[in-house]
């Protein structure tokens, strides 16, 4: 039989991680990519720079954070699945 050990640590900081995923880390993202468009606008910024910003910059950087999203609500599930687990466990 295995062992199992939770500290009510355990539980406190999956809990903390989660709330962040779920509250925090969304908002910046969706941010993030909300100053990238207006900055893909070229009649908020134009010229060589900007231009490289639109066509290779900010597409790769869109991408990143699409990706990065994807990622944290992967992430979202795994921990909720540690809660649950903790909590069967006969953590807090």
């Amino acid at each position: 039989m295995t062992t199992v050990k939770v500290t009510d640590l355990a539980h406190q900081e999956a809990a903390k991680m989660l709330s962040i995923i779920n509250s925090e880390l969304p908002g910046l993202i969706g941010k993030l990519n909300g100053h990238g468009q207006q900055l893909s606008e070229p009649n908020n910024w134009d010229g060589p720079l900007a231009q490289q910003f639109r066509g290779q910059v900010w597409p790769q950087a869109k991408g990143d954070l699409d990706k990065m999203k994807a990622s944290l609500e992967h992430l979202q599930q795994q921990v909720q699945k540690i809660l649950t687990n903790i909590s069967q466990a006969g953590g807090a």
